[in-house]
């Protein structure tokens, strides 16, 4: 028995110029338009996931595909097209930043009997690199915010031009995540765009990989000895946005709140990069690059916003910087960042300053004097790593730096170095201002933090000890 799902009557323009065997492929509310020749029904189902639809298949349905649709009612083609298999069909009403629209978000195929054999398909991570072999985007995929005065029907208008098809949307910071053609110039598009009235701005998804640690530092100091675990209802928490949180009894201890920005189905609880964790443990106080003798426990908001092998795209860190925000009280840390100048990453840490949130990110670990990004942006306070009243040698420096601190910690007893741990660091140390202050606003926290490093910017251990006096 065939079982299908429907809800809503709005429309879902989805229009596609996929490969060769596939002419056509477009939906719009309960009718969908695929012409297909010889097609298996693993690529056919292949091109639904890169759409941003959550495609179930038992294993072992398998057939190839031939025929014409247009405009057909969507239970009609699919009997054909997935015949002699059963079907489910999700559809949800979703808000977006230019109104509701219904959006086709799940299709699960199985045997007659087998509904408990379906797997989950997920469409590739492809990734471009652009003109000049520097800046990276995510293949076919452009981000779009709408200025004031649009409508949905500028949208679909666009998509209808462009042959777009929504993969998702951020109403927060009013932004739509778009896939567009097999073949398609994502560059030359958002050249395009720029022309526009009802388009406010247009880019690639940009994407952004986390730095790797730098070789040991010998001489850095242990872990503190001992580890007072912060209160449960302490008012301030630091967000970390980074590669996700591993399994550790103090550091659970710590977590408040945890979410997988690049699987929000699933639970956060893997970092195969293992950055995240190290962030983690600095921000909630259970590392200290000055090895105090006691550490003071901050509670951890945990963001997965990088995939497994170390990458995120700007859409994606922009719904992790809105969970961060919605769902934290304290500093935003991002321990990366990339030469890469994005207006949408901007949006987002405007937005968490705009909510009184301060945010730290890291400067790099080259001295090239190019300013990274986020770090130098006028919204975020870039961090340096430093001692001694002098910058590391690996550390990147310029105008884009505000505050210099320690490098190096200790994490169960294997050092690690780079501006990410000063970046953690410093994110700890203003989350226990806030606390000590309760009512300080992200503008007085930040300006406290300069302060107590003085007119060299250094954040020295007798200069925490200051800032944290009750």
């Amino acid at each position: 028995m065939r079982n299908v799902l429907k809800s809503g009557l709005l429309a879902l323009s989805v229009a596609a110029c996929l490969q060769a065997e596939i002419s056509e492929f477009r939906l719009d509310q309960n009718r969908i338009w695929l012409v297909v020749r010889d097609e298996p029904l693993s690529q056919l189902l292949e091109h639904f996931a890169a759409a941003g639809i959550d495609v179930q298949a038992d294993p072992a349905v398998a057939k190839t595909v031939t025929g014409s649709w247009r405009g057909a009612d969507v239970e009609t083609a699919l009997d054909q097209v997935l015949f002699p298999y059963n079907y489910l069909l999700d559809w949800q009403r979703e808000t977006g930043p230019l109104g509701a629209m219904t959006r086709l978000t799940g299709i699960r195929i199985f045997r007659e009997g087998r509904a408990d054999a379906v797997q989950r398909l997920r469409s590739a991570r492809r990734i471009e690199t652009s003109f000049d072999g520097r800046t990276r985007f995510m293949a076919r995929e452009i981000l779009v915010g709408f200025g004031p005065g649009a409508s949905i029907e500028d949208l679909r208008a666009f998509l209808a031009r462009t042959g777009g098809t929504i993969i998702d949307a951020n109403t927060e910071l009013g932004i739509y995540r778009i896939l567009l053609p097999e073949g398609a110039n994502v560059l030359d598009l958002v050249a395009q765009l720029g022309n526009e009235s009802s388009i406010a701005l247009s880019e690639p998804n940009y994407v952004y990989d986390l730095p790797g640690f730098l070789p040991s530092d010998e001489n850095a100091p242990a872990a503190p000895s001992q580890w007072n675990a912060p209160q449960s209802d302490s008012p301030v928490a630091v967000a970390v946005l980074d590669s996700g949180l591993a399994p550790d009894d103090n550091l659970d201890r710590a977590v408040i709140g945890a979410y997988d920005a690049t699987n929000p189905d699933a639970p956060l609880s893997t970092d195969t990069v293992g950055h995240g964790t190290k962030m983690a443990m600095l921000a909630a106080g259970l590392a200290d690059p000055y090895g105090s003798a006691v550490g003071e426990g901050v509670p951890v908001v945990a963001v997965k916003a990088f995939a497994d092998d170390g990458s995120a795209d700007a859409f994606t860190l922009m719904n992790a910087m809105t969970y961060a925000v919605q769902n934290s009280s304290g500093p935003v840390s991002l321990s990366w960042g990339s030469e890469t100048d994005s207006q949408f990453i901007q949006t987002a840490v405007r937005y968490a300053a705009s909510e009184g949130r301060p945010v730290f990110a890291a400067v790099g670990n080259e001295p090239t004097g190019t300013p990274m990004y986020p770090a130098a942006y006028p919204e975020v306070v870039g961090i340096a790593a430093g001692s001694s009243g002098k910058l590391a040698e690996y550390s990147n420096r310029g105008d884009f730096v505000d505050i210099v601190a320690p490098g190096s910690a200790s994490f169960s007893g294997k050092t690690s170095q780079g501006t990410s741990v000063a970046t953690a660091y410093v994110s700890h140390i203003a989350a226990r201002y806030m606390k000590n202050h309760p009512g300080t606003t992200a503008a007085e926290t930040v300006a406290a933090l300069k302060k107590a490093a003085g007119p060299d910017g250094f954040l020295t251990e007798d200069a925490v000890k200051r800032l944290l006096i009750k």
